[in-house]
């Protein structure tokens, strides 16, 4: 029914055959970690790993993969969310991305106090309504909440006690 090839033998593994999978995989799917592209082809190529660090070097030292632009360039992205700075933190180094990097990234962020305390009430309101909790649970829900959205607890705190009557 289907043709399967009988004396199929695996392909050798080369310089240029890993260094062509990792091209591949860039313009495939778009920009990789040095980290994660080279876990990647780790797998693929778990018989002869040789090539592998020799390959991700070569397009690292052309520029096609770069860590501080494809950080940057996530980080403004993701800024862009309602999501505080932490949580932004913890996906950048999801990715495997250096603190480096990372604290080099958040930084360049043009972001305010007020800004994540928008994006902080805009979500407390979403979820919990306009009004000031006042119940303890609730309250407690909704600082959880906004925690794990990456948002300091002090941002939490003015915005899930927060009125429009007293601004």
């Amino acid at each position: 029914m289907y043709n399967k090839k009988q004396n199929a033998k695996p392909q050798e593994i080369s310089f240029e055959r890993v260094k062509g999978y990792m091209i591949w995989m860039i313009e495939r799917y778009g920009d990789y970690s040095e980290k994660t592209l080279l876990q990647k082809a780790n797998l693929l190529f778990k018989d002869d790993t040789q090539y592998n660090e020799a390959a991700l070097n070569y397009l690292i030292e052309r520029d096609i993969i770069n860590d501080s632009r494809y950080a940057q360039r996530l980080t403004e992205s993701l800024s862009e969310r309602n999501i505080g700075v932490n949580k932004i933190k913890e996906k950048l180094y999801v990715k495997g991305f250096s603190a480096q990097i990372i604290n080099d990234c958040v930084a360049t962020l043009n972001t305010s106090e007020s800004d994540y305390f928008e994006k902080a009430l805009i979500l407390k309101i979403r979820k919990f309504g306009d009004e000031p909790i006042e119940d303890i649970k609730l309250k407690q829900k909704a600082m959880r909440h906004l925690i794990s959205k990456g948002f300091s607890y002090t941002i939490a705190n003015k915005a899930v006690s927060y009125s429009p009557d007293e601004y």
